[in-house]
Formats: C-alpha cells, sequence, structure tokens
C-alpha cells in the first residue's frame, strides 16, 4: 500500500482556497490513503459525483458521511509510510502517529455517544479535525520545548519511546562518578576537585600497561577525571545524544545510536594506543564526540529530504542546519585550538585529543552506515559502504598492532605490568594522587 503514495516536495505543494489546514484541503491529501479501510459510508459519499445532490450537503455532512475505520488497520497503514512521506505528503511526523490516533477515539466517543461505537473504531470526520487541530494549534510549542527543538533538528519534540540508551549510559556513569568520589574521599582521604584526582588504579581506565584487560579498551568511559571533566561530557553527551536519539525510529532507532556511541567510545582508545601508546584514557569522549559527529553523517544523508518537510509547527531548514553546522564547528575549532595551546603551553597535559579525533570519525562512518535514511537514492549505499570499510579495515589495524606490535616494534608500547594491584601504589586498590 505504501508504495502508491509519493511523497511530496513542500514547494511543490500548493494548498486549497480555503486555507493549507480547512478540512477540505486535509481531506484532499488524507482520503486516498483512508479509502481502503473506510467501513459505513453513506451515499452521500458514494454519489459525489453527482452535483446536483452534492450542493445540497455542506462539506462536514460529506466529511460525516465518510464513516469510521480500525484504528490497528490505519496504525499499520501509516507505519508502512517511510517518514519522509508522512512529514513531507501528510504533514504530520512519524512520532506523532499513536497519539493522534487515540485523540481520534476519545473525540469519536465524544461526537457519537447515541450510539456507542465498538472500542478502536474512529469516524473519519473526527481524525480529520484532530489532524487540523494538531496543525493549528500550539499546544506543544511552549517556549522551552520551542527552543529545544531548534537545537535538537527533529521534525517533532517527542520522548515516545524514551530516550533509554543516553538516559542508561549517564546514570551509568553518574554512578561510578559517585562511588569513586565516595571511595577515594572515605577511604584515602583524597578529595574531588574540579580538576582531579586521576584515577590511574582504577579497574575499569585504560592503562596502557594493562592492555591484555581488553574490557579496559571500553570501560574507561565510565571513569572521570574531576568534576569538570564529568560535568562537560554529560552535558555534552545529554545535549547531543538525546537528540539524535529522537531523530532516530522507535527502538531500533536508540541502538543504532548505542552503537554509533560505542563505536566511538572503542576507537578512541584503540586509535590513542596506536599514536600515544603511554597514555592513559579516561572519561566519555570518545563517544560524545562519535555522536557529534553522527549529527553531520544524518545531515548528509538527509540533506534535501529536510527541505521536504510540510509541518509548519517546527523551524525551518535551512535555519536548523545553520545552528547544526555551526555547533559542531565551533567545537570542531575549540578542540583543535585547545589542543595546540596544551602543546605548545601545558606539555604535561595528557588530554587525549586522538580518542576525540578517532571517536569522532568513528561516528561519521558508522552513522553513515547505520543512521535512519529518509530516502535511499543512487550514490548513497556505495557512500554508507565505504563508510563501513573504513570503519571495519581501521579496528582491523588497531586490534593487529596491538596483538603484534611490540613483536614487530619492540619497546613500542610500555612494558607489561602484572603486579600493579599486588605490590605497589596499587595495592588494595589504593589510588595514585
Amino acid at each position: 500500500m505504501a508504495d502508491r503514495y509519493e511523497a511530496v516536495n513542500s514547494q511543490d505543494w500548493r494548498p486549497s482556497k480555503d486555507g493549507e489546514y480547512s478540512l477540505k484541503s486535509l481531506d484532499s491529501a488524507w482520503h486516498g490513503v483512508f479509502l481502503p479501510h473506510l467501513h459505513g459510508v453513506d451515499d452521500v459519499d458514494k454519489i459525489r459525483g453527482s452535483l446536483h445532490k452534492a450542493k445540497k450537503q455542506t462539506f462536514e455532512d460529506e466529511l460525516d458521511s465518510r464513516g469510521t475505520f480500525q484504528k490497528a488497520e490505519v496504525r499499520k497503514e501509516l507505519r508502512r509510510l517511510n517518514r519522509l512521506e508522512l512529514e513531507g505528503r501528510l504533514g504530520i511526523s512519524y512520532n506523532k502517529v499513536e497519539d493522534l490516533l487515540d485523540r481520534a477515539e476519545r473525540k469519536t466517543v465524544v461526537m457519537d455517544r447515541k450510539n456507542k461505537v465498538q472500542k478502536g473504531e474512529i469516524k473519519y470526520k473526527a481524525f480529520m479535525e484532530v489532524v487540523r487541530d494538531y496543525r493549528l494549534t500550539t499546544e506543544q510549542e511552549s517556549t522551552l520545548k520551542n527552543a529545544v527543538r531548534v537545537f535538537a533538528f527533529v521534525e517533532e519534540f517527542s520522548c515516545t519511546p524514551p530516550t533509554f540508551v543516553m538516559v542508561f549510559l549517564t546514570l551509568m556513569e553518574l554512578a561510578v562518578f559517585i562511588y569513586t568520589s565516595t571511595y577515594l574521599s572515605t577511604s584515602y582521604s583524597v578529595p574531588i576537585t574540579w580538576t582531579g584526582p586521576v584515577p590511574y588504579c582504577s579497574a575499569l581506565i585504560y592503562n596502557p600497561s594493562r592492555r591484555w584487560e581488553l574490557w579496559r579498551f571500553a570501560s574507561y568511559m565510565l571513569v572521570h577525571i574531576g568534576i569538570g571533566h564529568f560535568v562537560f561530557n554529560m552535558i555534552m553527551q545529554v545535549l547531543v545524544g538525546v537528540f539524535l536519539e529522537m531523530e532516530q525510529c522507535g527502538v531500533l532507532g536508540s541502538f543504532k545510536v548505542l552503537l554509533v556511541y560505542m563505536s566511538g567510545v572503542l576507537a578512541g582508545s584503540l586509535g590513542t594506543s596506536l599514536s600515544d601508546p603511554n597514555t592513559y584514557l579516561a572519561g566519555a569522549s570518545g563517544g560524545v564526540y562519535a555522536l557529534i559527529a553522527a549529527h553531520l553523517a544524518t545531515m548528509a544523508l538527509n540533506w534535501q529530504e529536510d527541505g521536504q518537510i510540510r509541518i509548519k509547527k517546527v523551524v525551518r531548514k535551512p535555519i536548523t542546519k545553520i545552528i547544526r553546522m555551526a555547533f559542531i564547528i565551533i567545537l570542531t575549532l575549540h578542540d583543535v585550538g585547545y589542543a595546540i595551546y596544551v602543546r605548545f603551553y601545558d606539555p604535561e597535559n595528557r588530554t587525549g585529543f586522538m580518542g576525540h579525533l578517532c571517536g569522532s570519525l568513528a561516528g561519521l562512518t558508522v552513522g553513515l552506515f547505520i543512521l535512519d535514511n529518509r530516502r535511499v537514492r543512487g550514490w548513497e549505499p556505495v557512500v554508507q559502504w565505504v563508510s563501513l570499510v573504513i570503519f571495519i579495515g581501521f579496528i582491523a589495524v588497531c586490534i593487529v598492532w596491538n596483538v603484534w606490535g611490540q613483536e614487530w616494534s619492540p619497546g613500542f608500547f610500555p612494558p607489561a605490568d602484572e603486579s600493579l594491584y599486588e605490590v605497589g601504589k596499587c595495592r588494595d586498590f589504593e589510588y595514585m594522587k
């Protein structure tokens, strides 16, 4: 059924003389979608071609005569349409389908109290009025949500289903940070400051002398160096990650964002292990930069489609494209500038800039391959597969060098420290100051 409908470019679509949000205009867009599912259609609709009889009916009566439809049938039909068809042709966002059907069902009960309707049965006229109200009113447009939507770059501010991946990751990192802070403070009287301490002896931090403990290549994202490091990473993670997850469709979309995030974490540690083999790694920056670069990926995939949205309740492109690109450029320039400053004026600073870079490249390549693509064009699958090959090739090279690099280039990696937790400063997990 979905292949019957073709997405309409917003600039090629023209509203009826009664206005874009009139019932007549909305009916012209929706009736073809609902026609196979309408039941109890009255004679008025069947004789629509008769000019004499049609003149005696108002359009409200004509809508009323269209009958009813089953909620489950239409939900299935609308879910089969892709986002571009829903937003470009019908003017509603994917995330609002269920909500609009629920509202129309409640409105049907109110409209037809004399004749008890069956559960799941919705009047076509009730649905049209709900869509009209949805398109006209600003019930979802508080000042805060309006501002957030501009920054989120999504067609509808919705957390249904909830953005559980970013919430879960953030809560997990918060729990580890609180535990680490409490442990250091109560057991060793080491206070947590804005910039430290560095938990060198943590079993989670990436330790270049214990690379055989494979979990460290990912678990370092749970460890942070001071309050400032943790707060900045969490703000960026929520700011960028939640909105990217909102932009993807359904639960599967959330797992796509998780895969992008973890690819950045893994690429950050593996890349740093080759470029700075003596450097410890802590923090979620690899994953955060992957999320930032993933916004570039979804922009590249949906650049043209972003201009074909017929929903008027959101801030239009290219404003959001400009904001999005400006945000990414500012972050990039800040990171590059800070890296140059550290290089010449603070050589003792061990910030893992290579982890940021590798995380970004992972987010871009993996994001191009797996994030939602509203309309697949001829050249896009080629770019997507090339991106995946580049990412897999990079990971493979890093793994091979970590396994055999010490044999091929003796002294490249620091010597293994197998007694770290048996003797010395890390005995009993004592943290170095």
